[in-house]
């Protein structure tokens, strides 16, 4: 979603200018309105947004004056934008409105000839001037109200995705529609929400020194690449898959550069975000080893890496897919592109992880299991009798558990303290036993010894 907006402009001269068509395109869409902006290719007088099937054009300004005669010719004096209405700050559209008005009496506005008219032609916008300034700037409250609502919007897409394969993944398993329904609802939830604050931070860094430094490192690289015929191909079809229309030329090569430097940024806050619980269980709770916090990180840096990859392979695969169309293609590729790989990029590195560090519930179960035998050897238990001791104890131990147990500092006392009542329970229990009495002994003697003759 970030690389289909303008924020790497955002930094440049007149940036909330960009910033201001992003917000409003954004509100029109969530007001239920068909949106899109389409003047990234800057065309001579041509519109910056289509709303419901008008032409936008939107204007800027410090103040109500500026803003209008920012749309009208210095030479000639007439209206630039025929065909279009102006989109203006949303504090300053009663004055545009009143300025307009002037404009039209004084034959200015070639398509309108009643001033009344002025309200058909003046449009106001969502955001006013001083939040469209504060869009475009990192660390405000403006521009991270934008970031959230972009990245819930993105969500809101992944969502139903998200919580069909988890249940699919739980029935496969064998558990119930109910249990598959709570584990794709939490999975789906927590993904969301990754995405959304991964989004936001990346969005954010986008609007600082590292976002225009990477967009010129990588725009030059990527120029370099598609002067080849291959390399040109490449770049189209990424562009053309990603967008989900038909893009060449110098239009593909920089939306390429945009869509890199931006999934870069991404995959670096989206490693930081998915290793942060790990992080704070290692440092603050030492609930999990360094080891282990090494190895998750490792993983999940590797499964952020290859779905990245994979969705730009598989938007460009998809792109070129004749039987569903291009578009389609495009965004059909990129999700499967971006699942598959990163969960095989994840379970590859998990796998190779494995023969390296030993996980810490490996560890902590092999104590575990020691000290439940020499509790079972001490008390004496039967085979029912251990079986049913199992049982309790399996309800009981999960991560949760497990990473309480990693933090004592001698656990063998701690499982002690956390299982041996069980057995006690079990031995109380047991029914009386007495001893036989001298008759008991002598019968049952005399049993064994007819039985052997």
């Amino acid at each position: 979603m970030l690389e289909q907006t303008q924020i790497s402009r955002y930094s440049s001269r007149g940036g909330h200018g960009f910033a201001a068509e992003d917000a409003n395109n954004l509100n029109d869409k969530l007001r239920g309105k068909i949106a899109e902006v389409i003047g990234i290719s800057n065309e001579l007088n041509g519109p910056d947004r289509v709303v419901n099937g008008v032409f936008v054009q939107s204007k800027y300004c410090q103040s109500a004056r500026e803003t209008v005669a920012a749309a009208f010719n210095s030479n000639s004096g007439y209206y630039r934008y025929e065909g279009q209405v102006l989109e203006v700050p949303k504090d300053q559209w009663q004055d545009c409105v009143k300025l307009m008005r002037k404009r039209i009496e004084q034959g200015k506005v070639r398509e309108i000839k009643n001033p009344s008219d002025a309200e058909k032609i003046v449009r106001q916008g969502s955001v006013t001037y001083e939040q469209a300034k504060n869009i475009a700037r990192a660390g405000n409250i403006d521009s991270l109200i934008f970031d959230a609502k972009t990245q819930i919007v993105t969500s809101v897409s992944v969502f139903p995705i998200s919580f069909a394969v988890t249940f699919a993944h739980s029935r496969l398993r064998g558990e119930s529609v109910k249990d598959a329904t709570l584990a794709a609802l939490g999975c789906a939830v927590l993904g969301g929400s990754t995405m959304i604050l991964t989004g936001v931070v990346s969005a954010q860094l986008l609007r600082t020194g590292i976002g225009t430094f990477g967009a010129t490192s990588v725009r030059n690289g990527v120029r370099v690449i598609s002067r080849a015929s291959v390399g040109r191909q490449v770049a189209r079809r990424i562009a053309t898959g990603s967008l989900g229309k038909s893009v060449t030329g110098a239009a593909a090569v920089n939306h390429v550069s945009k869509l890199l430097r931006t999934n870069a940024i991404t995959a670096a806050v989206a490693t930081v975000v998915t290793s942060t619980p790990d992080f704070y269980r290692a440092v603050f709770k030492r609930s999990i080893s360094w080891h282990q916090f090494a190895k998750n990180t490792a993983i999940n840096t590797t499964g952020v890496l290859t779905g990245t990859a994979g969705w730009i392979g598989g938007a460009a695969a998809g792109s070129i897919f004749p039987g569903i169309g291009t578009v389609a293609g495009g965004l059909i590729g990129g999700i499967v592109g971006s699942l598959g790989a990163g969960v095989g990029g994840t379970t590859a590195a998990k796998f190779l992880a494995d023969k390296f560090v030993k996980d810490d519930s490996e560890r902590l179960i092999a104590i575990l299991q020691k000290e439940i035998e020499r509790l079972a050897s001490e008390y004496m238990l039967t085979e029912g009798e251990f079986e049913s001791i199992l049982t309790e104890i399996n309800e009981k131990v999960n991560p949760k558990w497990l990473r309480r147990m990693f933090k004592q500092k001698y656990p063998s006392i701690f499982l002690r303290v956390e299982f041996e009542h069980l057995f006690k329970a079990i031995v109380r229990k047991r029914p009386n036993i007495s001893l036989p009495s001298v008759e008991q002994l002598e019968r049952a003697v005399d049993e064994i010894c007819l039985e052997s003759t």
